[in-house]
């Protein structure tokens, strides 16, 4: 593929998964009461409000990068733990959402030239960002999840190791083992996704 055309595909499909993603958190945290994300002008689906273009970059240069985190504030939440479940959840489901909406295009424009190729830009993309930010490694939402998942005794245990937790997850990245983790799960969610789209056209 042309590299220009690779990127006029490439970079706007990265921003609309990772803009879907942030405002995903931010308008959760909204609904549960707290304020802290639209003070900050992060209700919105602008993604100069979510780029972070270091972390924009790096994720062309070596495919693992990074938005701006939506700031929340949990003790507004009326239930702590429930709180930070549903705001953490939000981002990926999101994104299967999203997967959701393109699969289904893609049954329209799949033939497209162009077009049919930027919907499976973005359908693969809203695959890796669903399923990269469920690892329960700090400080992907995985992480957010278990910790509201465990008993309080154990979530503290798990909290105190959170400053170790990008390290850990630059090792997991650099030594590969990332992709035998998100490469099944990935293949799952597709065949999940594109059953349940395909079904009633009598594919798959």
């Amino acid at each position: 593929m042309n590299t220009i055309v690779s990127y006029l595909i490439r970079i706007p499909a990265l921003i609309i998964a990772m803009s879907f993603h942030e405002f995903s958190h931010g308008y959760i945290a909204d609904k549960l009461g707290d304020p802290t994300p639209r003070q900050n002008g992060r209700l919105t689906l602008n993604p100069l409000a979510h780029i972070d273009p270091l972390g924009l970059l790096m994720l062309f240069v070596i495919y693992f990068g990074w938005a701006k985190p939506v700031p929340i504030n949990p003790y507004y939440f009326k239930d702590r733990k429930k709180g930070v479940l549903y705001v953490s959840l939000a981002g990926p489901l999101s994104n299967v959402f999203l997967a959701f909406i393109t699969r289904i295009l893609m049954v329209y424009f799949d033939n497209v030239p162009i077009v049919g190729l930027f919907l499976n830009v973005l359908y693969q993309y809203n695959l890796v960002f669903a399923v990269f930010n469920i690892i329960p490694v700090p400080p992907l939402d995985g992480s957010k999840v278990l910790w509201s998942l465990l008993p309080q005794k154990e979530a503290y245990i798990f909290s105190q190791y959170e400053q170790y937790g990008q390290i850990a997850l630059l090792l997991l990245l650099f030594s590969g083992i990332i992709n035998v983790v998100m490469t099944p799960l990935m293949m799952g969610l597709d065949r999940v996704i594109s059953t349940i789209i395909l079904f009633p056209f009598g594919v798959g």
